[in-house]
Formats: C-alpha cells, structure tokens, sequence
C-alpha cells in the first residue's frame, strides 16, 4: 500500500470525554475516565494541565480545542484518537479521546476513522436534560436533522413512543455511571431500526453531572441468528443469577449459608421463561407425604397464568403410572400428545393451561410442553412452559431443558436445606429437657423457652435444664436450674452441649452447692476433652421450713440473672431488679480455681431470669444496651405469672432472635396463691405459649396451663378451653411427631387456641365409633368453638376460638 494511503480506524468506548472553555482552555467538566487518566485527584484545572498529568504527548489538537477550533482527529502515541467539536452556539469545546483498532497496519499512512457512532451533547437545564448539540454521524444514524432536536429536551433523541423505552434513556440520563441501552427506535422516514445508545456522564468539579455526552449506532444489521442466540444467552445468564444465588449462598465465607426462599425464585425462574422465550410458564412442586404424591403450583408467570397459583392435584401410590412423573426423561414433553387419561398429571396441566392461556391452541400445535423436574433419586416437580403461537424452535427448546435442570438443582437444594433444618432443630430439641416448667419446681411458677436461630439451618449451643427436686428428699431438698451457651451453630456444637448437660446433671445428682457442681463439672469435661468453649450458669432452690425459699448460684462465665423482688421492693418506676454479677467465674474447663457460690432468700414474688445473649444481643444493639433493656423491661412488667413474665420479656426485646435463645422465668408465688385465692387478673399480656414434648405427659400439663392462664386473665371459660387442649394436644400426641406448641391468646370476645406439630395431616371430623372407642374429639371441639387448619412449613396448626363474651370476669 502507499504510503499516501488512508489507514482506517475503529473508535472504542471512549477513554476520556473533556468539556472545556475555549480562550485559557479552562475545564468544565468531564468523565470518570478523564479523571482517572489525570490521576484520580479531581478535575485539572485546565485541558494543557490534563494533557501533562495523564502523561500524553503534544499536539495540535490541544492547541486547537484550547483556542476554540474543531479537529477532525489526530492520532496520538498509544492509539488515542482525539478530536474536539465545538458546541453551536455555546462558548464550549468538547474533546474525546478513543482507542483505535487499526483496519490495516501500514506504516505511513494517513490515518482516518472508518466509522464512528453518533454523537449527542445533552446539558442540565433546569432539573431537566436538554440537547445542546449533535453531529452529523447522529444525523446520518437517525436520518433527523440536527435543528430537530437541538435546544429540546434530551428524550427527543428517540423517535419512539414506547414509554418504557423513553423511561430507559430518562434513567440512563440521570445516571452518574455508564449506561448502554438499545431500543426498537424510528427514523425520519418511518422505518425501524434497532437504535444502541451509550451515555457518558460529565461530573463539574463539585461531582454533580452537568452534561452527558451520548453514542448513538445502528445496530440492526446484526443477524437474526446472533440476536436470538444473544437472547438464548441471556435467558441462560439471568437464569443462573437467579437460581445460582439462592443454591450457592452467600459469596461471603464469613457471612452464614441461609436457607433459599425457593418459591420466590421459582417465580422469578418463570418470570425469566415468560418474558423472553414463552408467552408463559408454571413450575409444579411434587411432594411424597403419607402414601401420596401432592403436586402444587408455585410459580407461575405469563397472561392469566396468576390465577393458577396454588392449584393442586393429589396422585395416591396405587394411581396407574403417570408417564411425567414415572419416565425416565428430562426432555420435553408435548401435553396434546400425552393420553389424556382423567385424573392424570398431564391431563390436569393441558386443562390449566389451555383453559387460562390459549384458548384452542392445541389445533394450532402450540399447545403446553412440560419437563419433569429430576432430583437424584425422584421427580420434584415440573416445569411446563406455554409458547407462542409461532411454537418453540430446538434451539428454544434446549433453552428449556436447561432451564428445567436449573431449577431441579434449585428444589434438590431447597429440599436439602429443609431435611437439614429439621433433622438439626429435632436434634437440638431432643438435647433439650422436656417442658418441665409447665409444672415445674413443686411450689414455684416455673416458664421455659426456647428458640433456635432463625437464620441458621444448623443446630445451636443454648440449653437449659430444670431438675426438680427429689420426690423423696423431704423439705431440705434442692431443686436445680441451669442455663448455657455452647460456642457455634453446628452439630459439633450441639455435641458439646448435649455433653456438658449430662456433665451438670450428673454433678448437681452428686453435690448440692452450685460452686461445688461447677469445679466438678470443670473436671468431668476436662476428662471428657470437650473442644468448644461454654459458659453456664447453675442455680439452686432450697424451701425452708417457714416456707420461703433460698436461692443459690454460681456462674462460668455466663450472663448474670435477674433477680425481680415482688412488690414490697418496687416503686414508681416499676419492681427492684438485681443484677446477680457476684459469683462469676471462667469458662467450663478453663482454670482450677474454686468456684465461688453465693446466696439470696427469696420472697412471695421475687421472680428470677437465667438466659443466654440471643435474648438481648443483636447486630445492632450490642450486649450491654440488651441488658439494660432486659433489666427495664423485666423492673415494669406486669404481668401475674412467670409465663406472662417471660412474653413481656420476648416482646420487649424481639420475637425473632438473631441467635439461638434459652430462658427460664421462676416466680415465687403469692401467699393469696398458696391458700388457693383466685390470682388478681393481669391486663397484659394477653397470649402464652408453651413448648411440649411429644409424650402423653404433655397433655395434663398442657390443661394444667391453660386453666392458670384463663385465670391470671380472669376468663370463666377456663373448663371448656382446658377440654379443647387436652383434646387437641392429644391429637398431636397420637397422630403427630415433633414437638408440641401451645399457642393462647385472649382477643376481643374470643379465646385463640392454637395447637402446632410437625405432621402435615389434617384433622377431620368422623363418625364416632359404635363401640365408643374414638370419634368423639374433634366433634366435641366444634361444639365449644369455632376451629380450622392452618399448614405450616413443618406441619400444621390447628386452632380453636371460644367465645368468651359472657365470661369475661
């Protein structure tokens, strides 16, 4: 090639965008790449002082800019083509410097640009973006003259009407990052084109955007082929953003794993299939329970597909097979070419989506295609996606398989992340003591609670225990109460403390004074090689012979309980709370030196709280406000028994821990209790619950106290709600596994009574048996009340309103 030859070149993504005053060159304003090229340090003062600081040569095009002059281009050292336009009609220069890709590398030759995009200076008039200038390149993409949109507002850029498309560019505008955006735009002559528009954000020297330069291309000569595979490639890509959040969790290492909300991005896995490839699509949740199988609805997205969510179908095992749920196949299935057998899978699908989306389109062939879910061992769903009447090429079918095996990964992992959870919480439960604070400690008020952290799928390390006193140790006998925290949140954790607790039990067995019990169980884990760190607190309660009760205590390293006296030690301001810090020492295992125990005489209505820091630590509110508020809390509580106590205690400071939580609430009853006076009715507050064991204990201690709740409210209908939850807490005993909640809750005119278990049946009402053996309960129950079911993630709870209007004290 001569030497003399044009040598084309290709313009990048602008490297830097300048706006300057001509005469001193002063700057105006400019892009993040400008600045970056000067040294990150803020905007030079001017374009020869920009020029210095990023290091680029002389040249004529400084001098020019700087003097008010357009170039054309120049190429400088390092493939940087810089040019300058001046604004019409405004004293302002803009300056661009672009990377370049040589067409022909040919030494000596004259260098031009091939092709450059469009270009369109927009400026900040009054709140609004307003066109100062465009160049002919924009004029040529757009077939609009320049006099067309200069001096209006900055959305005249398109010709388009579509709304969302102008939208777009408004927010593309405003952006103080890089935005690129293509829409279905119009030229001057009507036709259409796929119009690609890039914007520059300029930044004045207070960091405000003042100007936006905008690129402007046609880019409709792209293949059909390369825009559907783009799409395909897209639909993909959001797919795995999607689904690969939710089984991958946190990028974090330090930030726990939580379990995925898998119908919310099961319904964001249809959004993606209905916006892009299909005029619909429904995901189908396949769950095996109790000799069938329940197929749900739980995404859907697409025209009238809403309506559909939640629909079921349940398919018993003696069902003939189903040729969805029982092949072996991953590829999918047209829903017109399935036996339409009454009852099955498919004919249930066809049904939905023929009705709801396209009506007749199984004559056009583009009826409703469907691909089972597979997990490792079992389907899990379906994926079933209604096309558009122009049908789905293979390309687009590939798309839906794999868009299929996305989301079986999705509800393998959810489904794992459940059977983890609840094999952790059944291990951490089984850890724990049974609901001994129902009846608790002979003549004490005893509550207990616990709650595992909910954004953890693993066990924890909090426990408590309750050791009533011997049945046989006479009036000197010493009932105990421990509460602990084992360091983490996993089975290793829940190890150890299932250890320690066997530890403790076994010492306070052996000796009565706390400290002592502490120092032995020092020796007993040391011997045991227990790994993690714990702290415990231990506590005894001894009845005197006149009556009144002591309290005994040592601390590894735990929290300090609470001591509340009654109401002879209160005042305005609400009960006297100590703060038992004395008789603390190190952790368990850590040390050999004696552990102190120190002493109080407890009084009718003295109340005492043990407690791990779940209860008053969270991630913002450290661990010396919780206590602060625990203690003020716990100094105005009202209520009249120690239930009461302990939910004004989780109300005052969050029903939903950020960590595991244990506490135990003991009160000292009043000498009105002991002689069998009614108890003063309490104003709040009006709910308890109760944690139970799943044995046929719990069902007289559940009866136990609901009667003392309808008294401390002062309810007459305590008989006929102790005959709700004994019928109730038996059903879950006999029918359900899991641990037992008993849930209360004194409305306006009615008492809730709630019962939860961890079996998904329902209950029903039968026809009682001839011989009198069964039947009765459930009837009877709706005779008192008003009742029905609510499922829950882990089973169900069954709930029961009577009427209290006329009883109410």
């Amino acid at each position: 090639m001569p030497a003399s030859s044009p040598q084309a070149l290709a313009l990048g993504e602008p490297a830097a965008v300048l706006l300057l005053a001509p005469g001193a060159g002063t700057l105006l304003a400019a892009d993040a790449g400008a600045r970056g090229l000067a040294g990150g340090r803020g905007l030079p003062r001017t374009l020869e002082d920009f020029r210095v600081a990023a290091g680029l040569p002389a040249g004529t095009v400084w001098q020019a800019a700087s003097a008010g002059r357009p170039v054309l281009g120049e190429l400088l050292a390092g493939d940087l083509w810089c040019s300058a336009d001046v604004v019409p009609g405004r004293d302002e220069v803009v300056v661009v410097l672009a990377p370049v890709d040589r067409a022909h590398a040919s030494a000596g030759g004259v260098s031009v640009v091939a092709a450059a995009p469009g270009a369109a200076l927009s400026a900040v008039r009054e709140g609004r973006f307003v066109v100062d200038a465009v160049d002919g390149a924009w004029t040529r993409t757009t077939g609009v003259a320049a006099g067309d949109v200069e001096h209006r507002p900055a959305h005249h850029l398109l010709r388009t009407r579509d709304q969302r498309a102008l939208g777009e560019l408004d927010r593309a505008l405003a952006s103080a990052e890089p935005v690129s955006l293509t829409v279905l735009d119009q030229r001057a002559d009507g036709s259409d084109f796929l119009h690609h528009v890039r914007t520059v954000p300029l930044l004045d020297r207070a960091g405000a955007v003042c100007h936006v330069l905008t690129w402007h291309s046609d880019v409709t000569r792209r293949t059909a082929a390369d825009r559907t595979a783009g799409a395909r490639l897209d639909v993909l890509t959001r797919l795995d953003a999607v689904v690969g959040d939710a089984v991958d969790g946190p990028r974090d290492p330090g930030t726990p794993p939580a379990p995925p909300d898998a119908d919310r991005v099961l319904q964001d896995v249809a959004r993606v299939l209905g916006d892009q490839l299909v005029a619909g699509a429904l995901v189908v949740r396949a769950r095996e329970r109790s000799g069938r199988t329940d197929l749900e609805v739980v995404a859907a997205h697409g025209k009238r597909l809403h309506a559909l969510l939640g629909r079921r179908l349940s398919r018993g095992r003696a069902a003939a097979p189903d040729p969805l749920l029982d092949a072996c196949t991953r590829e999918l299935t047209d829903l017109a070419d399935v036996p339409d057998e009454p009852g099955s899978v498919a004919a249930w699908l066809h049904g939905m989506c023929t009705d709801s989306d396209h009506p007749g389109a199984a004559a056009t062939g583009t009826s409703a295609l469907a691909v089972p879910l597979r997990g490792q061992q079992e389907v899990l769903g379906l994926l079933v996606v209604c096309p558009h009447p122009t049908g789905l090429a293979p390309q687009d079918r590939a798309v839906v398989v794999g868009a299929a095996a996305r989301t079986a990964l999705l509800l393998e992992n959810a489904r794992l992340h459940a059977r983890e959870h609840d094999l952790a919480e059944t291990l951490q439960r089984s850890l724990l003591p049974d609901a001994a604070g129902l009846v608790g400690i002979d003549g004490l008020d005893v509550w207990t609670f616990y709650a595992p952290n909910a954004d953890h799928s693993q066990v924890g390390g909090d426990w408590y225990d309750v050791l009533p006193a011997p049945a046989d140790g006479g009036g000197s006998a010493v009932a105990g109460i421990v509460v602990g925290d084992v360091v983490g949140h996993d089975v290793e954790a829940a190890a150890a403390m299932g250890q320690i607790r066997s530890v403790v039990r076994s010492a306070a067995h052996d000796v009565d004074d706390p400290g002592s019990v502490l120092m032995r169980v020092d020796q007993l884990a040391g011997g045991l090689g227990i790994g993690r760190m714990a702290s415990l607190v231990y506590a005894t309660l001894q009845r005197l012979d006149d009556g009144g009760w002591e309290m005994a205590w040592s601390s590894a390293g735990h929290l300090p309980p609470l001591l509340r006296r009654g109401a002879g030690g209160g005042s305005p301001a609400g009960h006297r709370v100590e703060v038992l810090s004395e008789a603390t020492g190190t952790l368990v295992g850590l040390g050999e030196r004696p552990r102190p125990t120190r002493e109080r005489a407890l009084s009718p209505g003295d109340v005492l709280v043990l407690y791990t820091d779940g209860l008053i630590e969270t991630r913002s509110r450290p661990m010396r406000d919780g206590l602060e508020v625990l203690v003020e809390v716990l100094a105005r509580s009202s209520a009249r028994d120690a239930a009461g106590i302990g939910e004004e205690l989780l109300a005052g400071l969050g029903e939903t821990p950020e960590d595991d939580t244990a506490i135990v609430v003991v009160r000292v009853p009043e000498e009105s209790e002991r002689d069998g006076e009614p108890l003063p009715t309490a104003d709040t507050p009006r709910r308890r619950r109760w944690q139970l064991p799943s044995e046929p204990s719990s069902i007289g201690k559940a009866r136990h106290a609901t009667l003392r709740a309808c008294a401390v409210w002062g309810l007459d209908c305590g008989p006929r709600a102790e005959i709700v939850v004994s019928e109730l807490v038996a059903n879950a005993v006999l029918h359900g596994w899991g641990t037992i909640g008993l849930r209360l809750f004194d409305l306006e005119g009615h008492l809730r009574i709630e019962v939860e278990d961890d079996s998904p049946e329902q209950p029903q009402l039968v026809d009682a048996r001839p011989d009198g053996g069964g039947g009765h309960g459930m009837r009877l129950v709706a005779s008192l009340g008003r009742w029905g079911s609510t499922p829950t993630r882990r089973g169900k709870i069954v709930w029961v309103e009577i009427s209290t209007g006329e009883d109410r004290a």
